[in-house]
């Protein structure tokens, strides 16, 4: 028994004696090389109106900088702590560079969306909020279309012809598999000389080179986690700094140039939830939330009017036994109204003024049991007759 005792106080001098196990230490980010750094400012583009936000905050007057994309930009719960998120990276630099301006950010990044849809609300989100600088994100969540570029130039003419004198920064990341569609995007920056980041051409060589593995910047296959946010702010803060150290003198502001593409997407009207009135309902109601208005049985319509050359009718069926739906512009010929997941416009090429979309629920023959419902939560217009407008929320 004695040696017993000796024994376990031995063996309890020992374990004291051990170090204690460390926590495990925070990896430290990937370092952004000169490399890295230069593959990234794809453009610094025409920087008047960059130079003069510097100069408005130099002056300690307020700045207000936004963002306008999908879930990248929401950040959502690929980043953990919202503050990494680039948008409030972006914030951040602007407060220690001009520590008497009052810096205010705004997000308006909405998940599952593209230009189609941001050209519809960007006077809503965006310049209803009077920003002084805005950096646009859609090089994941547009395809490299030619009708994706056609919306997404409507979003810079918005910004640019807007009052204020809007500073804009296109902002491009990617998929893993290195697909964007910054060519397009990229070709309309250098049309309207615009200053441009990539966060794909800084960080594809170092990924494809196995310098630095996806999941030290990713939380999947497209979104950045918290690391690869703070990269892109880096990428953000050296255009930044660039332009303002620069000592080339700043080229001259020129009027808007013409439309590359078109002008469709220039002028926009949206209306949603509350503010979009039927011309006319049999059956319909409005959800319980007042987001929706709502339908479900067969035979259900309803009616709206829009202005413009295309119409972008926002909508969801739900998943569960989903109705079948038609659609008629203007007293047409009936056509299927189905699910799209890039929520192009339903209707493009029509005479210019006042259209009416009738939408009509009709009982799923392949479903059972009571039907679902199919939501409709906005409906807008492009082109000649479609003043941009601010509806309520």
């Amino acid at each position: 028994m004695k040696r017993t005792l000796q024994a376990l106080a031995l063996a309890a001098c020992f374990l004291q004696a051990l170090p204690l196990a460390a926590e495990p230490a925070q990896t430290a980010d990937p370092t952004t090389t000169d490399a890295i750094a230069r593959r990234g400012l794809v453009s610094q583009g025409d920087t008047a109106r960059l130079k003069a936000v510097f100069e408005k905050a130099r002056r300690g007057e307020p700045v207000t900088v936004a963002a306008i994309g999908g879930s990248i930009t929401a950040g959502g719960q690929q980043t953990k702590d919202p503050a990494n998120r680039y948008i409030q990276q972006v914030a951040k630099w602007f407060e220690g560079t001009f520590p008497s301006s009052k810096i205010r950010f705004v997000n308006a990044g909405i998940g599952g969306t593209n230009s189609f849809y941001g050209a519809m609300r960007l006077q809503r989100d965006v310049l209803a909020e009077k920003p002084d600088l805005v950096i646009v994100e859609w090089a994941v969540n547009n395809q490299a279309g030619k009708d994706f570029a056609e919306s997404y130039e409507g979003v810079l003419r918005q910004l640019l012809r807007a009052p204020g004198n809007i500073a804009v920064i296109e902002l491009f990341f990617m998929h893993k598999d290195g697909e964007n569609a910054q060519m397009w995007q990229e070709v309309l920056g250098r049309h309207y000389h615009l200053p441009m980041v990539s966060f794909r051409d800084a960080w594809w060589p170092e990924l494809t080179s196995g310098r630095t593995l996806w999941e030290d910047l990713y939380a999947d296959v497209v979104h950045p986690k918290d690391t690869g946010h703070r990269l892109a702010g880096r990428l953000l803060g050296n255009l930044l700094e660039t332009t303002l150290h620069g000592q080339t003198p700043p080229a001259t502001a020129t009027d808007l140039p013409a439309p590359l593409i078109s002008d469709l997407y220039e002028n926009c009207r949206f209306a949603s939830y509350a503010s979009l009135t039927p011309a006319a309902n049999n059956g319909w109601t409005r959800s319980a939330d007042q987001k929706f208005w709502e339908g479900s049985a067969a035979g259900d319509s309803i009616e709206f009017e829009f202005t413009g050359q295309s119409l972008f009718l926002g909508y969801d069926f739900e998943k569960e036994q989903p109705p079948q739906a038609v659609f008629t512009i203007d007293g047409g010929k009936p056509q299927p109204l189905k699910e799209d997941a890039h929520r192009r416009p339903i209707a493009t090429n029509l005479p210019p003024g006042l259209h009416r979309i009738r939408i009509e629920t009709q009982r799923n023959g392949a479903a059972s049991g009571s039907p679902g419902k199919l939501k409709v939560w906005g409906v807008g217009g492009t082109g000649s007759g479609a003043p941009n407008a601010a509806p309520s929320r």
